[in-house]
Order: structure tokens, then sequence, then C-alpha cells
């Protein structure tokens, strides 16, 4: 969302701050925010040079001098590969070197991990560095318990896709922390399609976040930025002239007026009057040596170390001693500014895109020729090694040398393979892939080689979430292919293209055609890994049409046809398809078994999600979440450790999707953040998304819950018919805790037959259509209105007649260990009941909340138990009956931070007048520590005393210690002899006062 500014936040104008009055305060007003625990980010953006960079940097001056931490990264363009975390162990970095040392001290004990991450401690994240997100997350939280933070990361849009992950995965994780997250970026180098949108996409949507857009500067501003910069009050022609032609960027601004004073009246008339002009002048200022040596570290790209600029340099016949004075010009002008040690680079990156634009057509390809040669001198291992053919890859390029180019990409690619750096080695083989056609533009060959590599991008490309270099490599390929030369190929490009479209949304049913088409191809040759792989996707796009004859048939034959070629590739696919097709036989457990060992041996990420996907469509009608879970956990894990983020994604989504189911709401958490981080195409960020809006739904967070569900419709407008992705039971759930469900029952039915391809997702909108009819039905009877009952009955019969024509049968168990489906049954038992108005449901509820408890489906199980407790109190029972129910359920919910379910239980409590709290009983035998007063209590009484503190009635304590009330009784008067008070309400406030007993 926009911020144009927060009122009422009284603060004087930053010093050295000309105008930006309202977006100090809004990002004064964060950092205060997050100072009282109210974690939050803003994301400024503008156009280069518009001041981003200045303000955040004095309000965190402002933060800082009231006691926070300030930790500024930035990101740096270091051209066709990014070192990880660069932005993040900047920030971390500079707050090591200034930290005090117990400060410091603190946060390193309780992250001992922090030593992978840090140079300064040793670390070199190159691998793995996904893992690295709780180190980071966990530096920032050791921090923040000491004192409030602002993380700076400036110029994000240049920052590494890892520095991204962790700012993702940081925002997702705001709960209470005293954190800031300021960030800069430019918006007007963002194009439409750059992943940094989507990524920005994302994050604004979050109730946590906000966007703060820097416009030009006015007159009046821009006139108190030239006070600033002359000293004194500008003369009002110097101001007109400056802001002419700066329109009041600020940069442009200080550029133009540099070496002028107060007393000046106009603009020297040499100076340029256009945008990129401006962005020259103080590169026009330096000498002729001087420019030039400037522009040729602008043609590298990247920071610069001197010693490769000197050799850079001096194969254009300039001397040592020419560049080192140039750099000292250029530094003292602004122009340049070190990074390190070492290296140089632009102070303003925008110059060296300016200064490269200054170059005629082939005027810089000998430059580009010189930094190869330096590169080509050098030597290096792992990430470096990978980085320098990085940057030979695109000298060679911009030195009209594409063969020499596209050898160095395919090697950059290889190099990127080894080091598991699948983004990375995304990279180099576009470039390849673009180079390719150019180089080989006179053979006369078959298009084999260039074929491999298209496939090769194709499947590098989906591994890290690129769904449109994905599309077009297979689309190419499809062009290239020779169906009678090469029909196994032919097949596997046909089969794998189809595959990808209909994966990635851009057709809606199954491709039957394309599948059978590659069947076709390959069955002359019965004993290829095509053949075997083409009938295994035919099996399975059988299965998901409902077509269980034919997809038996199907997997039948591609097993045969698998082991036959003894391919692990073929076998894989074969029994992933037989484990789908025979999902509720017993064979399916051995076939998916055979599935995820045949694609282990494969090697392929990929493969692997398949193979677990179908040993899920074994354990998942047989309700064995618990063995689901253990498996997306490992597939995570080991996904993330290859570098494939896209399908580590759908692993965290899926895992937090069936912790939710089990209430595993804090270990849910975790999972979305991961999940949301890590996600690539828009299938995979819908999947962690879908499971952002549940949890949030639970949680009481309905403005998260919006801000997802719009972002799902923007990645997937037909999110509720796209099958595979389960989202009608969790949008029900979100139009229900909106109080909709008028709209939760309307697309309850609407979606029904479409994801019948699971029937146990079947037969929880079968109970959620129950709970909505319900809610609908018990707000008609508030209104008294009877047509509105029998409309929401009517409703309900509808869905349910509906669901009894789908095979299998509503709520049909595989085996009697199956738990969960008939507490999903008994939900809808008891859900419908409800509709009904039946009376004296509370045996009914109870059954169900146990069958929940049995299943292990917590969330069910409070929310049963809440019901059961509403039935109790209607059926005029008393209040210790209720009060069970309704204290487990409140304990539940609490458990797991499900705000909205402890409210009502909190209402339900008050109308009953129970109390919630919870008994807190000494935990020693001890009495040392205990009031002088509470000295003399037995074990036993101490016990009582904590169950009176919780206002728990003579019967509720005995049933909690299994002693008759008698005996209650007569403890209780000894309390108040050996106490001196004269009522067990009496004692009760005494204890409370004195903090006794005191929680564990």
């Amino acid at each position: 969302m926009e911020t144009a500014g927060v009122g009422g936040v009284a603060i004087a104008p930053l010093p050295g701050i000309a105008g930006r009055i309202e977006e100090g305060k809004v990002l004064t007003a964060a950092t205060g925010a997050a100072a009282a625990g109210r974690p939050c980010a803003v994301f400024v953006h503008g156009e280069a040079g518009v001041g981003k960079t200045r303000l955040v940097r004095a309000v965190c001056d402002h933060a800082a001098s009231n006691g926070a931490a300030v930790l500024w990264g930035r990101g740096i363009r270091f051209g066709a590969v990014d070192a990880p975390y660069v932005a993040m162990i900047g920030a971390l970095e500079g707050w090591l070197e200034s930290a005090e040392p117990s400060e410091r001290a603190g946060a390193l004990a309780a992250v001992p991990a922090a030593a992978e991450l840090l140079p300064s401690l040793g670390g070199q994240p190159t691998r793995g560095t996904v893992r690295l997100l709780p180190v980071i997350d966990g530096l920032l939280q050791a921090l923040t318990s000491q004192r409030p933070a602002v993380l700076v990361v400036d110029d994000v849009q240049w920052a590494d896709l890892a520095s991204r992950d962790a700012i993702t995965y940081l925002v997702a994780g705001f709960r209470s922390q005293r954190l800031a997250v300021l960030t800069t970026y430019r918006d007007e180098e963002v194009a439409a399609g750059d992943p940094l949108n989507v990524w920005l996409a994302d994050l604004i949507r979050l109730p946590s976040v906000s966007s703060l857009r820097l416009a030009r500067m006015g007159r009046d501003e821009t006139e108190q930025q030239l006070a600033l910069l002359l000293g004194s009050q500008p003369d009002p022609d110097l101001v007109a002239a400056v802001m002419g032609r700066s329109e009041g960027n600020p940069y442009f601004t200080e550029l133009l007026v540099e070496g002028l004073t107060a007393a000046d009246q106009s603009l020297p008339a040499d100076l340029p009057d256009e945008l990129a002009g401006a962005l020259l002048a103080a590169w026009h200022r330096l000498d002729a040596p001087s420019r030039e040596v400037v522009r040729l570290l602008a043609v590298c790209g990247r920071p610069a170390s001197v010693d490769d600029l000197v050799e850079v340099a001096a194969a254009r016949g300039i001397g040592a001693e020419t560049v080192t004075v140039a750099l000292v010009a250029a530094t003292k002008n602004g122009i340049c500014v070190a990074h390190g040690a070492e290296l140089c680079w632009f102070r303003h990156p925008l110059l060296a895109e300016v200064l490269n634009a200054t170059f005629v057509p082939g005027e810089a390809v000998p430059i580009h020729t010189a930094w190869a040669r330096a590169l080509e001198s050098r030597t290096a291992t792992a990430i470096d090694e990978l980085r320098r053919f990085g940057e030979l890859a695109r000298h060679y390029e911009g030195a009209h040398r594409p063969a020499a180019s596209l050898a160095a990409s395919l090697r950059a690619a290889d190099l990127a393979k080894q080091l598991k750096a699948l983004a990375e080695e995304a990279v180099h083989l576009r470039r390849a892939v673009r180079l390719w056609p150019t180089v080989h533009a006179a053979d006369a060959q078959p298009p084999d080689r260039e074929l491999d590599l298209l496939e090769r991008l194709a499947s590098v490309s989906d591994l890290v979430g690129d769904g449109e270099e994905t599309h077009a490599a297979w689309s190419r390929s499809l062009q290239l292919v020779d169906e009678r030369r090469d029909p196994l190929r032919a097949s596997r490009i046909v089969r794998e293209a189809a595959l990808s479209e209909w994966w990635s949304g851009r057709r809606s049913s199954q491709p039957f055609e394309a599948l059978e088409q590659a069947v076709r191809l390959a069955e002359p040759f019965p004993d290829s890994t095509e053949y075997a792989a083409a009938l295994a996707e035919l099996s399975v796009g059988h299965n998901w049409a409902d077509s269980f004859e034919a997809a038996r048939l199907y997997a039948d034959e591609a097993t045969r046809a698998a082991q036959r070629s003894g391919s692990p590739e073929a076998l894989a696919r074969a029994y992933r398809a037989l484990a789908e097709a025979y999902e509720r036989d017993e064979r399916a457990d051995a076939a998916s078994a055979e599935a995820l060992r045949h694609a282990r041996l494969t090697g392929h990420p990929g493969r692997m999600l398949l193979a677990r996907w179908a040993r899920m469509a074994y354990l998942a009608p047989r309700r064995r979440l618990t063995d689901i879970v253990q498996l997306d956990a490992d597939g995570l894990r080991e996904t993330l450790d290859e570098g494939a983020t896209n399908v580590a994604a759908f692993h965290a989504g899926d895992l937090a999707r069936h912790l939710l189911l089990l209430g595993r709401h804090t270990e849910a958490d975790q999972a979305v953040r991961e999940g949301l981080t890590l996600a690539g195409d828009a299938t995979m960020r819908a999947v962690a998304r879908l499971a952002a809006v549940l949890l949030a739904v639970r949680r009481g967070d309905l403005d998260q819950a919006r801000s997802h569900v719009r972002r799902l419709h923007e990645l997937i407008p037909n999110l509720e018919h796209r099958a595979g992705l389960w989202a009608p039971p969790t949008l029900a759930e979100h139009l229900l805790a909106e109080n909709r469900p008028d709209q939760a029952l309307e697309l309850l039915a609407d979606t029904m037959v479409i994801q019948m391809s699971r029937a146990r997702v079947a037969d929880e909108m079968v109970m959620l259509s129950a709970r909505a009819a319900a809610d609908l039905a018990d707000q008609a009877r508030d209104r008294r209105d009877r047509d509105g009952v029998t409309r929401a009955q009517q409703s309900l019969e509808d869905i349910v007649e509906r669901r009894r024509k789908l095979e299998p049968p509503p709520f049909a168990r595989i085996t009697n260990d199956d738990l969960i489906t008939p507490a999903v049954e008994a939900l809808h038992a008891a859900e419908t009941a409800r509709c009904l108005g039946q009376r004296g449901t509370s045996t009914l509820w109870a059954e169900t909340a146990n069958r929940c408890a049995g299943a292990g489906m917590r969330w069910d199980e409070a929310v049963a138990s809440h019901r059961w407790a509403q039935a109790l109190l209607t059926d005029g029972a008393s209040r210790a009956a209720i009060a069970v129910p309704l204290r487990s359920a409140y304990r539940l919910a609490d458990e797991m931070s499900a705000g909205p379910l402890r409210h009502e239980m909190e209402k339900l409590a008050t109308i009953a007048r129970i109390s919630l709290d919870e008994p807190h009983p000494a935990t020693v035998d001890k009495h040392d520590d205990a009031p002088e007063v509470f000295r003399s209590l037995t074990r036993r009484e101490r016990e009582i005393l904590a169950h009176l503190v919780s206002g728990r009635t003579y019967a509720e304590i005995a049933a909690a210690l299994f002693i008759s009330e008698k005996t209650v009784s007569a403890h209780v008067s000894n309390l108040l002899r050996k106490t001196g008070t004269s009522s067990r309400r009496d004692v009760a406030a005494l204890a409370s006062r004195l903090g006794y007993p005191p929680p564990h």
C-alpha cells in the first residue's frame, strides 16, 4: 500500500534533509513502532538521485540517538552472478564492528551458526545458502532482545537473491520483534516482468509492510536544499535555473551547483541541460585521462580491483600512475568510492550506465577485450571461479566474440551445476541459448546439441521457478525437433512441453492429445525410457480426470515397459503412476516406495518431488498425516541442499498445510515463512500462500489473510478451479472467518466436482459446507427468517446429494487405522445437526471432539470442544460439566495462538461464569520460596489453593485431584485456619496478591 504520511507524529525536521517532512514522519513513526514491539517494513522508492538513501540515513541517525542499533547493507551490482547474502553480510558485519562487546558477545552466543555466515568469523556462505536464513533471523532476534534495531538494505533492486529471500523471511516472521526493516529501490529500473516486481508485490500486500514513494522536490524544497549545500539562502534566479535543469531531482541539483556559491545567480552556460548531462557533470570536471580511466571502470560492470583496472588501462596505453591519479580525483569529486581495501566502484552506479552509453558503436569492444584478458590471466576456485567465467562470458559478448562467450557461459553453467547453484546455472544457460543460433548459424548438422541445451535450460528453469523461461525453451524445442529423424527425443519434448503447459495453468484440461502423441512416437521402441514415461504420464492424466480404469491400464503397461528399460527415470515415473492409479489399493504402498527409490537414483529433484507425491497419494487416503509431514520435511531439506528452490517451495507449503491440520501452528508458521521466501513460479507460490491464508485466518489476522487471497488471485485467476492446489477448503474457511457463509457455501458447491480427484478434499468440502450452512441457518434464526433457514438447509442437502453421486462414497475409509476420516465425518454430522437446529447435541459434539483428539486434529478438536460447551450450556448443564470442554478448547486455542477461537471461549466463559485460568501448583516440596503465610501448608493444601486461585469449584477440584468434595472441604478449612482467612475467596485473593503459587 502507498503511504502518504502519518499524521500526529511530532518530530523536528531531520538534520541535513531539505523538505521531506511527511516522509520523515512516516519513517520515524515506523522506527518508533518497531521500538515499541510492533515490527514493520517500509519500501522507500523513487528515481535515481531522488534522495532515498539520504533520507533513510537521517531517520536511522534519529533512531540511533534513541538507542536503536542500525545495520546498514546495500545491494551491489556484481554482473551476471551474485554472491549470496552480500547485503545482509554487509549489514551484520557493520554492526559487529560498531557494537559494544557485551552486545556482540550475547548475540553471537545465542546463534553459534553465525560463524557459517560472517566472513569476519571465518564464514563462507557459498553452499546451502537458504539454510542460513534462520541464522540471520536468529542474530536479529538476539539483537532486538537487547535493544531496538533498524535493518536497512539500500538499493535492493541490485541485492542478491539470497538477501531478498532473507528480507522476505524476516518480514513473514514479524510478531513482536523490535525491528524495522527499511529498504530503498529505484522504481524506474524495475521493468515490467522483472522478478523484483513479483517479489515486491508479494511483500507490499502484507499489513506490516508499506511503500513510501519519494517524488521529485518542489521549488521550496529545492531552495532549502540549495541553502544547505551553499551555506546560505540562494539567489531566486539560481533556484529557478536549478529547478529548470534538475527538475527537482536532489542528486542532479547537487551536481549542478558543485563549485558555486550562494551569490551566483545562474548556472554555467556549458552545463548540460539533459538528464544524462546532469549525471555526467562531475565526470566532465575530471581531466581527459581521468575521464577515460573512469569509463574503463564503467565497462567492467561491477566493483573492480585496482590491479585489474591498471592492467586494462595498460592495454589502452594508460600508465599505472595515471590510474592512481584518476581514482583519487574521482573519489574527491564524489564519483567513485572504495569497496573494502581492494575494490573501487561508482558512488552512484547509474553513472556507470550513463558512461557506457557514451561509447559509440564498436568503441567499447577493445575495452571488453582488455577486461576479458585480465580475467583470463586469473584463476580461482568454487564460487569465485564461477563468477570469473560469468564475467568472461559478458565481456566476450561485449568484445563481439560470441563463440568465446558461448563457451564461457557453458563452462560457468557447468561450474554452477557442480556447486548446486541452480539459479546461476539458469542465468548462464539463458545466455548460451541466446548465443547459440549466432555461433552455429552456418552449421549444417542436425540441431541435437542445441536441443540438448534447450532441454537442460527448461529443466533447470523449472527447478528454480522461472516458468516463462521453461515455456520458451520447450516451445523452441518443439520447433527444432524432427519427429521422423529422432522420434524418441520428439516424444520426450512433446510430453514435457505439454505437462509444463498444464502445470503452469496455460491450459486448464489434461493434455491428453499431446501425451497420446508422445506414446505413439515412442511406441516403436517399447523398451525405451520415453515409451514408459509417456505411458506413465498418460496414466497420471487419466487419474486426475477420474478415468480410473484407463489410468490403471496405462500404469500397468508403463511399469512393464519401465522394467524392460531398466532406466531409473522410467521406473520412477512408472511406479509413481502405478501408486496413484491404485492409491486405494495396498499395492500402492510398494509402488510408491519403489518410485522413491528409483527417483533417488536419478538425482533429479523434480523426479523426487513426483515420487514423494506418489507416496503421499498412498498415505493421504489412509490419513497418515505424521508420515506425510515427515516426507515433506525431508523433501524440503533435501531440495534446499540441491538448490531446487521451486520444488522446496512446494514442500514448504504442503508441510505447512498438513501441520495446520494437526494444529501445529508454530511449526506451520515456520514452514509458511520459508515457503513464501522460496516460491518461484505461480503454482508453487500459491501452495505456500494458501497455507499462509489458513494460518492468518486461524490466528485472527484477517487483514493479512485478505492480502494473501488478493495475491493468490493475481497469481492464478482461476484459483478455485485449479485441480491439484485444493484451494476451495482454505478459501471457504477464510470466507467463514469473514462472516460470509453464503459465499463459502456457493464456492464449495461450484467446485465440488472439480476437486474430486482427491476424495479426502471433497469430504473436507462437504464438512465445511455443513459448517457454512449451519452458520447461515443460525444467522437466519437470529433474524427470525424461517425462509432463510430453509434455504440454508436445502443448500446443504443439495451439496451432500451431489457428493453422494461421486465415487468413492463420502467418508469411505480404506483401513481401520484411518482415524481422520471418521473425525471429519463426525464434524459433518454435528454441523449438520446445528444447521437443522436440533437440540440436545452435546453428546454428538462430545463424540466429535473425542474423535478429533484421537486423530491428532487439534484445531478441529478445539472447535468441536467449543461447540460441545455451547451445547451443554444450552442444555442447562452444570458449570462443572461445561468447564471441562470449555477449558480444554481454550487451552488448545491458546497453544495455537488462535485469537478468534480463544475470544469466543472467553465470551462463553463469561456467560457461564466459568474461570478459564489454569491452576499453577508449586513445583517443589520445599517451602523456602513461599510467602511466610503459606509455608505451613502441606503439598495437597497447596494444590487445592492453586485451584481456588484459578476459580475452581469444589466439584471441579475433586474431579481434578481424584478426591471427594468432602475431602476438598476439609482441606479448605485447614487452609483458612492456617492463613487466618475467613473464606475460600479471601484465601484466593490473598494468594493472588502475593503471587503464589508461582507459574511453572
